[in-house]
């Protein structure tokens, strides 16, 4: 087996496929958007995905593009007190072998779209369901075509149709957070740190900023606070600035100086799943987002759907049938992922000072896959 469709060409699906595609595999990917739009503002890239960027080969240019913030500093958001504050920089480095950098999303993906082989990525392919035959897989589309595949991975996101074959329909649920996001540029001159990513904490809401490009010193912030209810169909809306001040009125001068100067701000709901058990069936697997969405106060969602597929292609190389390799990789990732989800979905990480370690150290190119399901042996 050395052909596989991956259904899904976001930074999951993408960063897959290349670590396939360099492995050898012939890899083809069903993205249902009609072109690559860079989508999104900043992202953290923490020291266990700058480890496979390297391998992948584009850390260096991504570091270029972004910046390695000097520390993670938490603030208080009505006093701006410092709680505690991580060392990054250089330390970042020396301690967890690989640097952490912020960056522009679209830089990254845009990175990753580049570095597959030309052809490679199959636009306006909607997923509308899944075959798997035993011997292959067969996929059908909107559009009324049809594809083929040794195997499929589902790396569709977080309203995935993979997964909604595989366990039947079920819509994710809000959580009862949403988020202000806005861009600041550098001429903005907002009295904030651009060295530092700066979390300002309350008991039911939040600030994050950091600047994403060294070059430009534009400034990215989000908002966190409380909602009963998402009712707008769409998956975020122009925000409204009063709306977020109202919400935030009792945040120190700094924060309400930042606030006050978002022009253009949107507003996003956050969805989540219960972590999945089942990661695959057959021929078809789940990646990222499609088996554990969660919060993004860990910024760990886009790091674990790419150790997902670093964890994969180890155990693709390690078993000769697919459904063994697909159960190795589950057993590898379940445990991980589900303790990430959790503190995500608490929104505690770095709050005070811990040991960041077994983030940032995780070595998803080299350690040890779970082990193969015990063979059951027939006796003549």
């Amino acid at each position: 087996m050395n052909s596989i469709a991956i259904v899904g060409g976001g930074l999951g699906g993408a960063a897959t496929a290349v670590l396939l595609q360099q492995a050898g595999y012939s890899v083809a990917v069903f993205e249902q958007t009609p072109r690559f739009d860079p989508a999104g503002a900043g992202i953290h890239l923490t020291p266990n995905v700058m480890r496979i960027l390297a391998h992948i080969g584009i850390a260096d240019a991504l570091v270029a593009s972004g910046r390695l913030p000097a520390s993670f500093t938490s603030r208080d958001l009505a006093s701006n007190s410092v709680r505690c504050a991580l060392s990054l920089g250089e330390r970042a480095e020396e301690r967890y072998g690989a640097p952490y950098l912020t960056v522009g999303r679209g830089v990254l993906h845009r990175e990753l779209i580049n570095a597959l082989r030309p052809g490679t990525v199959r636009y306006s392919k909607r997923l509308v369901g899944l075959d798997d035959r035993g011997g292959a897989v067969q996929l059908r589309f909107a559009d009324g075509s049809t594809a083929e595949a040794p195997c499929v991975i589902g790396a569709d996101g977080l309203g995935s149709q993979v997964r909604e074959v595989m366990h039947g329909a079920e819509r994710p649920s809000f959580s009862g957070q949403i988020a202000y996001r806005a861009v600041l540029p550098a001429s903005g001159r907002v009295a904030v740190d651009r060295q530092c990513i700066t979390k300002w904490w309350a008991d039911d809401r939040f600030v994050i900023g950091y600047s994403t490009d060294s070059r430009t010193d534009d400034y990215y912030f989000v908002a966190g606070a409380p909602a009963e209810a998402w009712t707008h169909p769409q998956s975020w809306v122009d925000g409204d600035r009063d709306e977020m001040l109202d919400a935030f009125a009792d945040s120190c001068e700094e924060v309400l100086g930042l606030l006050n100067a978002s022009q253009s701000l949107t507003k996003w709901p956050l969805f989540e799943r219960p972590p999945l058990q089942q990661w695959g069936r057959g021929r078809i697997a789940l990646l990222g987002d499609a088996c554990h969405p969660m919060r993004p106060h860990m910024a760990q969602g886009a790091a674990m759907a790419i150790e997902d597929g670093a964890l994969l292609l180890r155990c693709l190389a390690a078993e000769d049938e697919i459904e063994e390799a697909f159960w190795r990789y589950a057993e590898s990732r379940k445990q991980r992922t589900a303790r990430v989800q959790a503190v995500s979905a608490e929104n505690s990480w770095l709050k005070d000072a811990e040991d960041p370690s077994w983030v940032f150290s995780y070595d998803a190119m080299r350690i040890d896959p779970a082990p193969g399901r015990p063979r059951t042996l027939t006796v003549a």
